[in-house]
């Protein structure tokens, strides 16, 4: 308590004394040094990063003052107002969503006022800040952090540290590399103030944190140098139950036996929007829950999305259907029970959702209902690696669409509305200085921009907007770069209040007049499309349904395709075994049930010899699989899951499946397009030259993990009748 004079009270003593996590980062922050926390949810991990940085900002203040001044310091417990003459921006905690910075603030609105330090939220969602008073810490979201640096980079000049929560949630993926690009964009800012006397330093401190992750030291490393990890393990218990979703109706029994058990508090996580608004329109009426049946998913309109987590946090018994909008640390009070309707696309999602519930104890409760096998399985899996503290693997690779993305934010933070094209690609390093993408596809990209009118010349070698970029920034699409972020959506308003409730995409949902549909919950009717809004009004229709949802799908990865195997008790490719492959010429069957992960199954067709190739490497790699078979083999693939492909003929017994990486790369390029949707590749990816485009599928692709699972195996072929 000692070493944090200042924070120790404001924002740590409600823990009674140090949590392990808050306890090991004190030293190391307050040294000076970047720092990557790893603990369990409800750890304090947010307390343990802003409570030594704020010290150590405070300490460094006092003891400049004191030189100046040459008097005893000014500063006490209760006067951190004081720390500095005027107001600087100087912490910046970046999270992953906009719903988590209000949560924040919710949380540390009391400590920091008995700090004296001004806190704001900085969103899409929120006003406007004021730039002659900028708040010393400053939440907000990647979008937003870069909508301020492309907007008031000088607001930025006096930051000192930057916390990265939830760090695991946006690493590896378009997201997490628009991040990596900001925080040099920041660098930049802080090395040109001080070059100019403005500072008296220009460095930045950086704090990550996350519950889960793999190889910590190098996602850190990622965004700043010399990373400190800090790792406490451990995870609350889990008390968890798979159960079989036969209807509907097993959904209402079970809410019935609940409450009789005192089961007051449900959140209900949806893998679709349209499930959540089906679902709470279907138990609005006849539970125990009463008229307190919510809806959350990102589609609804921010104001709407606070007011859910306002009433279900303070009603006394409420059940949520939500998407992964309420995955994080949003405060909606103690959850008694968390449900999953499938199963997500990985552990973390897994852990983030069932840590939801249950916070304020050691233990969690979770139900998992799957439809199938295969989600039966998948919920075991998952089940056992969260308990295990496995986290799935995966391979980093820099997603060049940020280049463009990030280009189009850039040349609105320069001073002229300019950039000139050799200086900007100084931003697309490490921190480390390599660069993250080569010069001569740095170049194609430029070109390309220019050529399709994103850009224009200007002086010498700079360039200023065009149409295309004008475009853009009236979309306000300049500062995201989501897989599934839509860029031409309608916004819902409701016709008697005005009041926008959310927004809906017309390639989805024609929005004629007259047609009803489900949103919020609610049962709402179009009347009239004005521009780039839809104006609707309340109705009762009971035949009203969901919109779809445009959805970027996310097939069965590898590490997860063998996992799932090993549950289904399916042989997976070795070098003892082989790859194993089942012969019939009756049994279809025995051929397509190994797993329905894939539901768009060919039939195979009438007569001849049929096999069943195990090979467990996930969808995308199945593809690839069929397409060498194909060529190579001379046999015909007929249909694909993420765990089997099915053949019309067989391998002949002990052959030899040997591929090389040309082969490999070779098919990739061919299929490059219809692959490029398995990969979370930013929306940005359509604007790259094409070559750079199919280069970026065939790196997500991984052709050297491909042929460590399928290449260099020979067939084991078994024959199955259909008695058997």
């Amino acid at each position: 308590m000692h070493r944090l004079p200042h924070t120790w009270d404001a924002l740590l003593s409600r823990f009674g004394r140090f949590t392990e996590i808050q306890a090991q980062a004190i030293d190391p922050l307050l040294a000076g040094r970047n720092c990557i926390l790893i603990s369990a949810t409800a750890s304090g991990k947010t307390e343990a990063a802003l409570a030594p940085l704020l010290e150590r900002q405070l300490q460094n203040v006092q003891s400049l003052k004191s030189k100046v001044q040459g008097q005893k310091s000014m500063l006490h417990t209760s006067g951190f107002r004081h720390w500095t003459s005027d107001l600087r921006l100087r912490t910046l905690f970046i999270v992953p969503t906009r719903a988590l910075t209000r949560d924040l603030y919710r949380r540390l609105e009391q400590p920091m006022n008995k700090l004296g330090v001004g806190m704001r939220v900085k969103t899409g969602d929120e006003p406007a800040l004021n730039s002659s008073r900028p708040p010393e810490l400053l939440l907000t979201t990647p979008e937003s952090f870069d909508s301020l640096l492309a907007n008031r980079p000088r607001m930025l000049k006096d930051v000192r540290a930057v916390v990265l929560d939830e760090i695991h949630l946006y690493d590896n993926t378009a997201r997490g590399d628009q991040v990596r690009i900001l925080l040099n964009r920041l660098r930049r800012i802080r090395s040109y103030a001080y070059a100019r006397g403005e500072t008296n330093n220009d460095g930045v401190q950086f704090c990550a944190l996350s519950a889960t992750i793999r190889d910590p030291d190098s996602v850190a490393a990622r965004y700043f140098t010399e990373p400190h990890v800090v790792h406490v393990s451990g995870q609350r218990a889990l008390d968890a139950e798979v159960l079989e979703l036969a209807s509907v109706d097993s959904l209402r029994m079970l809410f019935d036996d609940l409450r009789r058990r005192g089961c007051r508090k449900v959140l209900a996580f949806c893998e679709r929007r349209a499930e959540c608004e089906e679902l709470a329109r279907r138990f609005s009426q006849g539970t125990p829950f009463g008229d307190r049946v919510f809806v959350h998913h990102a589609n609804l309109d921010a104001r709407v999305r606070r007011s859910v987590e306002r009433d279900f946090a303070t009603a006394e018994a409420a059940l949520c259907f939500a998407t992964s909008t309420l995955e994080l640390g949003i405060d909606i009070g103690d959850v008694d029970l968390v449900i999953l309707i499938g199963p997500p696309d990985g552990v973390s999602s897994f852990l983030q959702r069932t840590g939801r519930g249950n916070r304020r104890t050691l233990r969690t409760r979770v139900i998992c209902f799957y439809r199938d096998a295969t989600e039966q399985a998948l919920f075991h899996v998952l089940l056992r690696h969260a308990m295990s503290g496995q986290v799935e693997p995966s391979d980093y690779f820099f997603r060049s669409s940020v280049v463009v993305q990030q280009l189009c934010s850039y040349i609105k933070q320069t001073r002229f509305g300019e950039i000139e094209p050799a200086h900007a690609f100084e931003l697309f390093h490490s921190p480390a200085g390599v660069p993250l993408i080569s010069r001569a596809d740095y170049n194609r990209i430029i070109e390309h921009l220019v050529s399709n009118d994103y850009f224009a010349a200007a002086r010498g070698s700079a360039l200023r907007p065009a149409r295309k970029w004008q475009e853009l920034y009236e979309q306000r699409a300049i500062y995201a770069n989501l897989s599934d972020m839509p860029r031409n959506s309608l916004d819902v308003i409701d016709e008697t209040t005005g009041r926008r409730l959310g927004q809906v995409t017309p390639g989805i949902m024609s929005p004629r007049a007259g047609r009803t549909f489900l949103l919020g919950g609610h049962v709402r009717r179009a009347v009239v499309r004005e521009g780039r809004r839809l104006i609707v009004r309340a109705s009762d229709d009971t035949t009203a349904r969901a919109l779809p949802s445009r959805i970027v799908r996310r097939s069965i990865r590898p590490w997860l395709a063998r996992s799932l195997a090993a549950e289904l008790g399916l042989p997976r490719p070795d070098a003892a075994t082989g790859i194993t492959m089942l012969v019939t010429r009756t049994d279809e069957e025995q051929i397509h049930d190994f797993s329905n992960a894939d539901r768009n199954h060919q039939e195979l067709p009438e007569g001849g010899e049929r096999a069943g190739l195990l090979h467990c490497a996930g969808e995308v790699y199945a593809v690839v699989l069929g397409d060498l078979l194909e060529e190579l083999y001379e046999v015909a693939v007929v249909a694909h899951t993420g765990l089997h492909l099915a053949l019309r003929g067989a391998l002949p017994a002990a052959t030899l499946l040997q591929f090389s990486h040309e082969q490999v790369g070779a098919r990739v390029v061919k299929r490059w397009r219809e692959l490029e949707r398995s990969f979370d590749l930013g929306s940005f990816q359509s604007e790259l030259p094409p070559e750079v485009r199919r280069a970026n599928v065939v790196t997500a692709f991984n052709v050297p993990e491909f042929l460590r699972l399928l290449s260099g195996y020979k067939v084991n072929s078994l024959t199955v009748t259909s008695d058997e």
